[in-house]
C-alpha cells in the first residue's frame, strides 16, 4: 500500500509540476552538450594538460593508495551543498534563476567529465566513465531535478502567496513539509556519495588494474 502511495504521489507532482521538470531536464541537457563541447574546443595546450593530469590519476600504480574517506568527505563538499542551496532558493522567490543556473551547471560538469575521460583515454575511458561517472549520477541527476522542482514550486508559491495577500499561518507548515522533502531528498543523495566514494573507486580500480595500461 505504501509503494503504491508513494509512486501515486510521485505521479501527482510531476503532473501538477511537468512544466517544471520540462525545465529542469531540458537544462541539465543543455548543460551535458555545452560540456561535451566545450572539450571538443579546448585549446591544444589545455587538453593536453588535463589529458596528463588524467593519465596520472588512472595509473595502475597508484591506485593502490586510494582513500575512500577523502573521496567521501570530497563528495559531501560538492554535492550537499548545492541541495542545501537549492532549499534555500526556494525561499527567496526570486531563485528561480539561479536554480536554472545550478541546473545548467551540474550538466556541463557531467557532460564535461563524460567527454574528456572518453576524449582523453578512448576506449579505457568509456569503461572509466561508466564505471566512476555513471552510477552516483544515476542517483545525483535525478535528486537535482526533484529538488530543483520542489524549490522552485515552493519560490511560485510563496510569490503567488505574497501577490494575493494571502500570507497565513499555513505558509509555516507549508514551510515544514518542503523541508522534509529536502530531508529526503538528502538522504537518497547520500547513497549516491556512498556509490561515488566507495563502490565506484573499486569497480575502476579493479578495472585499471586488469587493463595493466591505460591505452587510448
Amino acid at each position: 500500500m505504501v509503494p503504491n502511495t508513494l509512486i501515486s504521489n510521485i505521479n501527482k507532482h510531476i503532473q501538477e509540476n511537468f512544466w517544471l521538470y520540462i525545465i529542469s531536464i531540458l537544462c541539465i541537457f543543455t548543460g551535458i552538450i555545452l560540456g561535451i563541447y566545450s572539450v571538443k574546443y579546448m585549446g591544444a595546450i589545455e587538453r593536453n594538460d588535463l589529458v596528463d593530469y588524467l593519465m596520472n590519476f588512472v595509473d595502475p600504480s597508484n591506485t593502490s593508495g586510494i582513500s575512500y574517506k577523502l573521496i567521501f568527505l570530497q563528495s559531501i563538499k560538492n554535492n550537499l551543498p548545492v541541495i542545501v542551496f537549492l532549499w534555500f532558493l526556494g525561499l527567496t522567490i526570486v531563485g528561480i534563476p539561479i536554480i536554472i543556473i545550478i541546473d545548467l551547471l551540474k550538466g556541463f560538469t557531467i557532460g564535461f567529465t563524460f567527454s574528456f575521460m572518453i576524449s582523453g583515454l578512448g576506449k579505457s575511458g568509456i569503461g572509466i566513465a561508466m564505471l566512476g561517472v555513471l552510477p552516483q549520477n544515476l542517483i545525483y541527476i535525478p535528486c537535482i531535478i526533484f529538488a530543483s522542482v520542489v524549490s522552485m514550486e515552493f519560490s511560485i508559491m510563496l510569490l503567488k502567496s505574497k501577490f494575493n495577500k494571502q500570507w497565513t499561518s499555513s505558509i509555516s507548515n507549508r514551510l515544514l513539509y518542503y523541508s522534509v522533502i529536502f530531508i529526503v531528498i538528502i538522504a537518497l543523495l547520500f547513497i549516491g556519495i556512498v556509490i561515488e566514494s566507495y563502490i565506484a573507486p573499486y569497480f575502476v580500480k579493479n578495472l585499471i588494474n586488469n587493463m595493466g595500461s591505460i591505452t587510448k
